[in-house]
């Protein structure tokens, strides 16, 4: 029987927020829904109880995005968590998987810091889910440091480091908690890793064994834009690059970033995978 084909959707949402400066999560909630059977959903910017940045009428994204896509089983990752307006309430923001898949496994991972006193800096996390396949894929759903370069350095690092540990040798097994039944091969990165295309941090990823899924299907050809394509205010540089997917031990069929919809200061990007494992070159 053929392998039904793992669609993934990765995008920074900006808790709902379009390019006309209205908050509005249930037309993103509509337009992910019109582009077909989505096996994974990987959300960024999510946000509960902030009123910076939530519509009064649905000040928690995570319950409304819950109620829309009930057949699928949500991850959730906050980065930070801090007291709410109600006692049974917390001011939450962070990244949002959404899996309608086999789910086998699932970890959130602080992700590493500078500390800093020049810089802006803010809690980042990686939502971590292991999902059946034709091997079990690991995805990471991420959204790294965007005003400090090496924060941001040191996040990538940490995450490659935890890719390298999974295609290691088979480790000593235990029972219990101790046992160790889904090994991951292939790998899948995600999100928006506020990295631009072609840096030094671009390339960096390659050579810790991270294929580009859009450079897989169009090799040679510069990056589409992710950012900035409708939003000059908070974008002055214009559209480029900073959403990504990677891919280790994996082979993408299809990419596309929808350049068009203004629902989001970021565009959305969906890959198809190929339905085999393959090694990493």
């Amino acid at each position: 029987m053929p392998q039904t084909p793992i669609r993934l959707l990765t995008w920074n949402i900006q808790s709902g927020k379009g390019c006309d400066g209205q908050i509005a999560l249930d037309r993103m909630i509509e337009y992910i829904r019109d582009q077909g059977p989505l096996t994974v959903i990987c959300l960024q910017e999510v946000a509960r109880y902030f009123d910076e940045y939530v519509s009064p009428m649905q000040p928690d994204q995570l319950a409304v995005l819950c109620q829309a896509f009930s057949e699928y089983t949500p991850v959730w990752g906050a980065a930070l968590s801090w007291p709410g307006p109600q006692q049974d309430q917390r001011r939450e923001f962070g990244n949002l998987t959404l899996v309608n898949a086999p789910l086998l496994d699932k970890r959130l991972h602080s992700l590493p810091g500078t500390g800093s006193t020049e810089l802006w800096q803010t809690p980042r996390n990686a939502v971590e889910t292991l999902i059946e396949g034709p091997q079990p894929i690991r995805i990471f759903n991420t959204h790294l440091a965007y005003h400090d370069t090496a924060e941001r350095h040191a996040q990538l690092t940490y995450l490659s480091d935890l890719a390298r540990q999974d295609r290691l040798p088979t480790r000593a097994k235990g029972q219990g908690i101790y046992a160790q039944p889904y090994p991951a091969q292939a790998t899948l990165l995600c999100g928006d890793l506020n990295l631009v295309s072609r840096s030094d941090q671009y390339h960096w990823l390659t050579q810790q064994g991270w294929q580009d899924a859009f450079q897989q299907c169009f090799p040679g050809q510069a990056s589409i834009p992710t950012c900035g394509v409708h939003d000059p205010e908070q974008w002055p540089e214009g559209p480029h690059c900073r959403d990504y997917i990677w891919l280790q031990s994996l082979q993408a069929a299809t990419f596309t970033v929808d350049t068009q919809t203004p629902l989001s200061d970021h565009q959305p990007l969906i890959v198809t995978l190929e339905p085999s494992v393959h090694d990493t070159p």
